[in-house]
């Protein structure tokens, strides 16, 4: 298998060469932000458009300058990517930190890296008999940021796996927020919600939200704990993810323990959309 090829400040390198100063503020300090996404057959970069965007907001909203442009950022990635032709699938990471400083402060370039390694997929039972979530009380700083403060994600992810569960969901005593990687949604009373406040908008909650047509009414809504812990359906939403179905959240059953129709068919029509191409005027 070919090396990866990976794009650090302007220069394609490859695994060896992706390094970074311990004296920059995204590792020293923590000020940095990131976006995810995944290629469909074959090697396309899925809504590469809307995660730029979704990187470039990031950035605004910790205070993080960008010397380049959302044009440049494309064509960064697909440099790269073009390097990487063999094998299948790719996953892209996109990320921007402070740069190297010696102070609290940024006091030169930021430092821009694009990571690409091949695509995981998750074992296909858990997209047929549904998966297990905890819950954390817990809300992120800056929840529109995608940044990459993962303290209590990562905490909370070494908990989920001693319970046998795949993913923390966040919530206070309003509402539900995300998983530390997801969105989510919960069928509820007839309708299907996902959080409205207080998240990052996810591209594929985005593209759920424009193509579903499940018979019932899909809305961003907040909706909490208690809601969630009642509704019939739950299920995850992420790039690497895509449409993951929950059939327990706590150890116990969500509806009657097994995947519902609105998943199954909520992972039908994404997976029909991703391999179609009516997105690709937005990568």
């Amino acid at each position: 298998m070919a090396e990866a090829v990976h794009f650090l400040n302007g220069e394609l390198v490859g695994e060896g060469e992706l390094k970074v100063s311990v004296r920059d503020l995204g590792f020293a300090r923590g000020y940095a932000v990131f976006d995810f996404l995944i290629t469909y057959p074959t090697h396309r970069p899925f809504m590469l458009g809307r995660h730029i965007d979704r990187l470039f907001n990031s950035s605004a909203l910790i205070g993080l300058a960008v010397p380049w442009s959302k044009e440049d950022v494309h064509r960064f990635v697909m440099q790269t990517l073009s390097a990487n032709t063999g094998g299948g699938e790719k996953a892209i990471k996109i990320i921007l930190s402070g740069g190297t400083s010696s102070s609290l402060a940024p006091e030169g370039e930021p430092t821009i890296a694009i990571v690409v390694d091949p695509k995981h997929d998750f074992p296909a039972e858990y997209y047929e008999k549904g998966v297990g979530i905890i819950t954390d009380k817990f809300t992120r700083y800056i929840p529109s940021a995608k940044s990459n403060n993962y303290i209590e994600g990562v905490r909370q992810m070494l908990r989920a796996e001693k319970e046998g569960a795949v993913e923390p969901v966040y919530y206070d005593d309003a509402q539900v927020f995300e998983g530390a990687t997801c969105n989510i949604f919960a069928l509820i009373g007839g309708k299907l919600l996902t959080p409205k406040s207080n998240i990052l908008p996810g591209i594929t909650r985005y593209v759920l939200l424009s193509v579903l047509e499940l018979g019932v009414p899909v809305e961003e809504a907040d909706f909490s704990i208690e809601d969630m812990r009642g509704a019939s359906e739950v299920f995850l939403t992420a790039s690497n993810k895509e449409v993951m179905p929950v059939t327990t959240i706590d150890g116990a059953p969500v509806g009657n323990g097994k995947v519902g129709e609105a998943a199954k068919e909520a992972m039908r029509q994404f997976r029909e959309y991703t391999l179609s191409d009516e997105w690709t005027d937005q990568s």
